[in-house]
């Protein structure tokens, strides 16, 4: 009896397992796709913002809403596009996987990095996080210039 009960509970768990493994199999490439998407979606704002740099853009503040986007992407209202002084400046919350995608799709830019309390995280190193972009965002920076 002890012996049945025991081989029950045992197939019992190995069945949670691997209903477990299928069901995180059928969400990762759900998450991989949402990545890729969230990841075009800024590189889109941040191509406009760089094609407007090189417009004679004004130079400082929010350029969100003088930035010319593709007519099928929609407005987001939580991208961010600010010049200040002669840096500009692409930003959104920080999502999971969001920078490494970025990193992946634009071959590891050091244009791109994470900001924190102390300053914005690039691969190649720590720049001045300006007090206008939160903590926890991915951000794009540039000099002002073409």
């Amino acid at each position: 009896m002890k012996t049945a009960l025991f081989l029950a509970a045992t197939l019992l768990m190995a069945a949670s397992i691997l209903l477990s493994i299928v069901s995180d199999m059928q969400q990762s490439p759900l998450a991989v796709v949402k990545q890729q998407q969230q990841s075009s979606q800024f590189l889109h704002y941040v191509e406009a913002l760089d094609n407007a740099l090189c417009a004679a853009m004004p130079t400082n503040g929010d350029v969100s809403d003088r930035v010319t986007l593709p007519a099928w992407l929609p407005q987001s209202s939580g991208i961010a596009l600010r010049i200040s002084g002669d840096i500009a400046y692409a930003f959104r919350p920080a999502v999971p996987g969001l920078f490494s995608q970025l990193l992946q799709d634009t071959e590891n830019s050091t244009h791109f990095g994470l900001s924190d309390p102390t300053g914005i995280t690039t691969p190649t190193g720590w720049q001045p996080r300006p007090a206008f972009i939160p903590v926890g965002y991915v951000v794009y920076l540039r000099e002002n210039r073409c």
